[in-house]
């Protein structure tokens, strides 16, 4: 049973009674009512006090500061770290000239990307490895052109970015995904190559939002895992995130586990639905508590049941009755997907 703490008023009240109480004739013509407020409120904060102490002792109720303490004492790399955007452009110019590391490029908003290994043109193009200049998915861009920020000798100014954009900026970890990490380091105190391990592992990475562990996924002793970028556009990862993550974990895993990391496929959900009231702002709450849903319950290898489908539609503000016609049966997820929120047909 949690102990109550009294408030300030039955505080002066008590502290008001046992003055009475115990000295009556020699308090009769004293101010007993300053004393009784000035002692009750000294005790009021030590009450308070020791409450912010109490929630201090445990990672689910503690303050920020004291998370990043018990990040720092618990995890291996703390906080994860803000990280920039990186990829591939393509200059052309004449041969042998070089691009060195440190020359800057421009998109026409503004944005800054710099060379982080020198190159050289050979055939009179060379591919440059960049990295947005300021931290974080304000540096993502998918395509389109650069321009030198300064001519560089037998270069053409313009950088056309490659295929796979200028990707994987992502913000600090925020502090509510930091304290779930730690939480589960606490619940998981063994470090043995565990699915739990692997899933922890990954989830150490920047950028890295959700994760799962398929245990024998290429017979025994062996771990398949997939994971999402919640942060990014595209939650699915691309080649380059997949082969971080698989560095990652290789230098993680123990000797006697192997492990094969894998951008999951996507499992688009489709669903038609009669509501009442049919209203866009009732849309707009049924699409969100699907969207949760989904993302709580559709990891690979997983079944999201109708009824909870029904019950989040249920329980999105605003719904009074509603007739779900797709899916009508439990949603099986397999071991190669990740299930996303697909179209949603309002009947």
């Amino acid at each position: 049973m949690p102990y109550e703490i009294p408030t300030l008023q039955a505080l002066i009240t008590r502290t008001e009674a046992d003055f009475e109480r115990n000295a009556p004739d020699a308090l009769r013509r004293s101010d007993a009512k300053v004393g009784a407020r000035a002692l009750s409120g000294a005790a009021y904060q030590l009450f308070g006090y020791q409450s912010w102490v109490a929630r201090q002792a445990h990672p689910a109720t503690c303050d920020e500061e004291q998370v990043l303490r018990w990040a720092d004492w618990r995890l291996e790399d703390g906080r994860k770290p803000a990280v920039a955007a990186t990829g591939l452009a393509t200059v052309t110019g004449s041969t042998g000239f070089p691009v060195d590391a440190g020359t800057v490029y421009q998109a026409k908003d503004g944005r800054r990307y710099v060379v982080k290994v020198a190159a050289t043109l050979v055939d009179g193009a060379a591919q440059l490895q960049l990295a947005a200049e300021e931290l974080g998915p304000s540096g993502n861009i998918e395509a389109g052109e650069l321009t030198a920020v300064a001519p560089v000798l037998g270069v053409n100014s313009t950088a056309v970015i490659g295929p796979g954009g200028i990707v994987g900026g992502t913000e600090q970890e925020e502090i509510e995904a930091l304290r779930g990490r730690v939480r589960a380091a606490f619940k998981n105190p063994s470090k043995v190559g565990n699915a739990e391990d692997f899933v922890e592992w990954a989830l150490e990475v920047p950028g890295v939002t959700r994760a799962w562990a398929l245990p024998r996924w290429m017979g025994p002793g062996t771990f398949g895992l997939t994971f999402v970028c919640d942060g990014d556009a595209d939650i699915f990862p691309n080649e380059a995130k997949v082969a971080e993550v698989q560095a990652y974990l290789e230098r993680k895993r123990p000797v006697t586990s192997e492990v094969y990391v894998f951008a999951a496929q996507r499992r688009a959900i489709d669903l038609n639905i009669m509501l009442t009231p049919d209203t866009t702002a009732v849309r707009q709450a049924v699409a969100k508590a699907l969207a949760d849903l989904i993302g709580d319950e559709g990891g690979a290898g997983s079944l999201i049941p109708v009824s909870h489908i029904r019950a989040a539609i249920s329980n999105a503000p605003g719904e009074t009755d509603h007739k779900l016609a797709v899916p009508t049966e439990d949603v099986p997820v397999a071991n190669n997907q990740v299930a996303v929120l697909g179209v949603i047909t309002w009947l």
